[in-house]
């Protein structure tokens, strides 16, 4: 029988500075932990291409997608394009890109490149996901999950202008007219909405439909609205590693003689990889199921996954939200 992500377990993100045991007893052999960590990120990113498969047609009747729809139709412009549907496929977009992302963090620990990259890489999967929860999250109007629908997309397209003023004329003709189509779009379905932003260096600030337009820091403690747990701080501790710092990088390397000069030799840190990676895969795991759940689409692949990779961890500090899973918010 299909599995639901209503269905499913999500499981408790922790935190990227350790939180999680290995994935398996380290006793030496790193090549064994490497070959895990690949297949745990290989088997997710498969999943989750075989649960993408089911997005983009209608929503089913019954999932909070249609009921969106339904609620939104009758004050929308016309001809009526689905909001719901709208916003539940810009989220899976978001949760695609941390996917590919996933990939990327995969082929980092294929090549053993772990110096300083995984870093990154998470936050990149991190800033997507948060912006897909922040979409997807249950429990606001449709008026207001169309806000955050048109509001992300006039933000990107601003960016983009904003970048385009150092373009060429055909690059600031093509941005403009990006920006300005988001615009419009967005006040004909808010006609009184306040839109202006001209500092790239701030969010914006707009206020639509009470909604404002959240920081990423924000949008990732919407995680534990999820099932997540320990999601405070965890932006500002992955760009915090992510970002140049002397200190952490102080933190990172061992100073050696190498003949007159110093050679940077970076530490190795099997159990910080591991809740690196492990990190990484349960945000996209849960963002895939909160898509799944928006839609009433299957999760079996997903299940499966977790199956193989987390439920054999019954006395892992990770837990999930039919356990004991706490936000620290």
């Amino acid at each position: 029988m299909a599995t639901t992500a209503s269905e499913a377990e999500n499981p408790m993100v922790g935190s990227a500075t350790g939180d999680y045991p290995a994935l398996m007893p380290f006793d030496g052999d790193i090549d064994k932990l490497f070959e895990l960590w690949s297949a745990d990120l290989g088997d997710l990113y498969s999943a989750w291409n075989r649960t993408n498969v089911q997005f983009g047609a209608a929503a089913k009747p019954g999932s909070p997608a249609s009921r969106d729809d339904a609620a939104l139709e009758l004050n929308s412009p016309e001809p009526y394009k689905p909001e719901g549907l709208g916003a539940g496929i810009d989220a899976v977009q978001m949760i695609d890109a941390a996917a590919q992302h996933l990939n990327g963090l995969r082929a980092l620990v294929n090549s053993r490149a772990m110096a300083l990259a995984p870093w990154p890489t998470a936050r990149a999967i991190c800033e997507h996901v948060a912006v897909a929860v922040w979409l997807l999250e249950p429990g606001i109007t449709p008026k207001a999950r169309m806000a955050r629908r048109w509001m992300a997309r006039l933000a990107g397209a601003q960016r983009l202008r904003f970048l385009a003023r150092n373009g060429s004329k055909a690059e600031k003709r093509a941005a403009k007219e990006l920006r300005d189509t988001a615009r419009e779009q967005l006040l004909l379905r808010f006609p009184d909405a306040d839109v202006e932003w001209n500092d790239p260096a701030e969010s914006p600030p707009w206020q639509i439909a009470g909604e404002s337009y959240p920081t990423f820091g924000q949008q990732t403690r919407l995680l534990s609205k999820f099932g997540a747990s320990n999601v405070k701080g965890l932006y500002d501790t992955l760009s915090l590693s992510s970002h140049p710092n002397v200190v952490t990088l102080t933190m990172a390397v061992e100073p050696v003689d190498a003949g007159g000069y110093l050679m940077m030799k970076y530490r190795t840190d099997p159990d910080d990889w591991n809740a690196t990676i492990r990190l990484a895969s349960d945000l996209l795991y849960l963002a895939a199921n909160a898509a799944c759940d928006y839609f009433h689409g299957q999760t079996d692949d997903l299940t499966d996954w977790y199956d193989r990779y987390r439920d054999r961890q019954p006395d892992a500090e990770a837990t999930t939200d039919n356990a004991t899973a706490t936000s620290t918010d």
